[in-house]
């Protein structure tokens, strides 16, 4: 499996992209009359290993038992063709040992409104695209305010080639190529509240499959639409995590406004108190980085970046 993720500025964010290595039979005529059974069927598999994590590892150990010596699939990508893995069989067998020790989470609750934003996105993508940014130049977090979401923080997984929905969630758990297993960790998740998939055919690739994610609270419910309140956009702080390392905090004063760390290919959103919207900063990475200090940034508004090389960028959000 080939992955890449991207983060876009929003609350919270955690984007990723499973691609096969080789398209994976499927059937177009009658995969296109059953995409709302899939759709439907990855939410409720997701909510499945969710909360009974060890419930997958028959599964897995299934697909580790069908794969030869050097990893590959037989058959796996048609008749007499062997579907190639890049870390073979010890990749399925770390995801099975994590999922002996993954505690249960709560499930997500299937919302429409983010299932109509990933459904807009797989239909987009049908001629042959890949990624999260869609053929207007819109990010997920653009779709989802589209559909009406103003979300405490979004994450997207993109898979392209799994046949069933169950084979979606295995090979995001699996996770294949991956280092931060960044497709696993929004699965497991404990943030997430809703979820929504939507998928279609894909020339290169037969189907694609988007599942988006939002984290909510005080989430209100009109009909089947997941309406989210907002959070005040002028005392907010985002910070997008593309580095290497867990960033560990954000001092301001005594306070470490981060709370919790922020592992990589994740993002937050921080609502300050209106005495830290301009504020010294101290930022501190894992490993064997020195406290970063800058003296009077302003904070509430704004980006805080972390690129690949673990370089900061604070940027001012631009008001609407």
């Amino acid at each position: 499996m080939n992955r890449t993720q991207l983060q876009r500025h929003s609350p919270l964010i955690s984007l990723f992209v499973a691609i096969a290595t080789l398209p994976v039979m499927f059937s177009s005529t009658t995969q296109a009359q059953n995409w709302s059974t899939i759709e439907q069927d990855i939410i409720t598999e997701q909510n499945r290993v969710r909360q009974n994590p060890r419930s997958y590892i028959p599964l897995l150990e299934a697909h580790l038992a069908s794969m030869d010596a050097n990893g590959g699939i037989p058959n796996g990508c048609g008749p007499n063709c062997t579907l190639q893995t890049r870390e073979g069989q010890a990749a399925v067998r770390e995801a099975i040992a994590f999922l002996r020790n993954q505690p249960a989470l709560n499930p997500v609750e299937l919302s429409s409104s983010v299932a109509q934003a990933a459904k807009v996105h797989a239909i987009d993508q049908a001629a042959g695209a890949t990624g999260h940014i869609g053929s207007d130049g819109r990010d997920p977090g653009q779709r989802f305010r589209q559909q009406g979401i103003q979300a405490l923080g979004w994450g997207e997984n993109i898979a392209y080639g799994s046949p069933t929905a169950q084979a979606v969630v295995r090979d995001l758990i699996i996770d294949d190529g991956v280092l931060s297993r960044g497709h696993r960790t929004n699965i497991f998740n404990p943030d997430w509240t809703h979820s929504g998939a939507g998928c279609g055919d894909h020339v290169a690739y037969r189907n694609v499959c988007v599942i988006g994610y939002i984290e909510s609270r005080g989430a209100q419910q009109n009909g089947d639409r997941s309406e989210i309140m907002p959070i005040p956009e002028g005392n907010q702080l985002t910070v997008i995590h593309n580095g290497t390392v867990e960033l560990r905090s954000l001092q301001v004063g005594n306070t470490n406004i981060l709370g919790r760390s922020l592992a990589p290919e994740q993002s937050r959103n921080i609502v300050l108190d209106r005495d830290q919207c301009r504020a010294d900063l101290r930022i501190q990475l894992a490993g064997n980085y020195a406290p970063l200090d800058w003296s009077g940034v302003r904070l509430c508004g704004s980006v805080l970046s972390i690129n690949e090389q673990n370089e900061f960028v604070l940027q001012y959000q631009r008001r609407q």
